[in-house]
């Protein structure tokens, strides 16, 4: 069963799950991903929504989209090499991401990632893998995934745990990021 997360700063309105994963087989790791994502949102939607089967589609470079009940609910997930994240909601778009908090980020990579109006100082406080835990999580939430860059994702910190995004097309959202049994998972809703 999967861990039902609680956070302070994540709205009631979004169901988030967690579980460790056994090691992953041989194959194409984009399919063990998207099979591992629907057996979590297939398992989510039994134990919290009461329904066996929801409908789910996955079309490939694309968010998932799902049906419970007849609805459609607001579906995204993601995992490590030991562990997998979910996050669903009836009421707001969500985009979730999760890295091992002892995944390297080159310094390469975090220039590349770097917004050019945001606050440099993030940089050196927040660990490069959480930086990139938000972003990826605001690019899943409007559906791009990393089809799009990060430096346009401009990330502004609001408190420990909450911060604010602002999108290359002008949108904005929020992004609540936190660290759990060993993970920086951070979900992105508007």
């Amino acid at each position: 069963m999967p861990d039902n997360i609680q956070h302070q700063d994540l709205p009631d309105e979004i169901l988030l799950c967690f579980k460790f994963l056994d090691l992953p087989p041989a194959g194409d790791m984009e399919s063990i991903e998207s099979h591992r994502g629907n057996v979590l949102i297939r398992e989510m939607a039994g134990l919290w929504f009461e329904e066996a089967n929801p409908i789910i589609h996955t079309p490939k470079n694309e968010k998932p989209r799902v049906w419970i009940n007849g609805r459609e609910v607001s579906v995204s997930f993601s995992h490590t090499r030991m562990a997998i994240s979910a996050a669903m909601s009836l009421h707001l778009n969500v985009g979730c991401d999760i890295e091992s908090v002892n995944r390297d980020v080159s310094d390469t990579l975090v220039k590349r990632i770097q917004h050019p109006d945001e606050d440099r100082s993030l940089y050196i406080t927040i660990p490069p893998v959480r930086i990139w835990t938000i972003k990826e999580a605001g690019l899943k939430m409007i559906g791009s995934g990393l089809r799009k860059p990060m430096n346009g994702v401009k990330i502004v910190q609001k408190t420990r745990h909450l911060f604010s995004v602002e999108f290359h097309d002008g949108k904005r959202a929020k992004i609540c990021s936190f660290q759990y049994k060993e993970h920086w998972i951070s979900v992105c809703f508007q």
